[in-house]
């Protein structure tokens, strides 16, 4: 199954119809996941992912939806972007508990990828500006940063197709 464009953003799974026939496994969906990001796998489109977990994933980012509006860093070069926010929520500078729960509120919106083993080796970032969608991704430590324009709720309206798609395929 494969919801949204594949030239922009897209997420592409398949559930594991064995598994979902057997009442012990099926509750956690197995399956295989992945993401396009303008045109690009971005995950590990391994058999045995949980989807369940992608699904919790996608309902955290979603959540966090309403904290990706930023003009300031519509404005600059995808490797600022991509630096301020991986210095902002990982890198030990010293700051105070107060500057870390700030930049943890402020920035962690804007980190999409779901916490789950098959997104680990990449980061995908989401800015949202007054009129469009920045989707920014990377192979994580790769110096290659890859960017492509959305407009803005592309990104969410995949996300909710994805969850749709999920909840009407495991309930057959």
């Amino acid at each position: 199954m494969l919801v949204g464009d594949k030239s922009r953003f897209a997420i592409e799974f398949e559930l594991d119809e064995e598994k979902l026939a057997d009442s012990a496994l099926a509750e956690w969906l197995y399956g295989r996941i992945r993401w396009w990001c303008g045109g690009e796998p971005v995950g590990l489109f391994d058999d045995d992912t949980t989807l369940r977990d992608a699904a919790i994933e996608a309902e955290r980012v979603l959540a966090a939806a309403d904290g990706r509006r930023d003009d300031a860093l519509m404005q600059v070069p995808a490797q600022e972007v991509v630096d301020t926010i991986v210095r902002a929520l990982f890198e030990d500078r010293g700051q105070s508990d107060e500057e870390l729960a700030a930049d943890e509120k402020k920035y962690r919106p804007f980190l999409v990828r779901p916490l789950i083993g098959e997104f680990d080796a990449w980061d995908v970032f989401v800015i949202e500006g007054a009129r469009e969608a920045r989707l920014i991704w990377r192979l994580a430590g790769d110096a290659r940063i890859n960017e492509t324009r959305l407009a803005i709720g592309e990104f969410d309206t995949v996300l909710k197709k994805f969850l749709t798609e999920l909840r009407s395929t495991s309930i057959r």
